[in-house]
């Protein structure tokens, strides 16, 4: 965070008088389900509209995409869209068990 959004989300956390974390979090919380299953479903779109698995470019963002999901996401959210992929007769990725040497 830059110093200049720590004083404007400091000044806001004051005026309402809370904590500048009691502040973020109450941010963080009040990004509605609505809002990410928006992005999800644009995200979805624009997949769906450009993806050639032989443009190197949507490939890569498609892989960043899928890294940064699997890094904010909670196991048990990872069981249950695996559980909804195999529902819709698709087989989840897993990454491939490492080779001894």
């Amino acid at each position: 965070m830059s110093e200049e959004e720590h004083q404007v989300y400091s000044h806001a956390a004051a005026v309402l008088g809370m904590s500048l974390s009691e502040h973020l979090r109450l941010r963080l919380v009040s990004v509605g389900d609505d809002y990410v299953a928006d992005q999800i479903s644009q995200l979805r779109l624009t997949l769906l509209v450009n993806f050639s698995p032989t443009e190197t470019e949507t490939t890569s963002m498609t892989l960043e995409v899928l890294m940064l999901m699997r890094h904010i996401c909670k196991p048990a959210d990872v069981r249950m869209v695996h559980a909804e992929l195999e529902r819709l007769s698709q087989t989840p990725w897993s990454a491939p068990p490492p080779t001894s040497a």
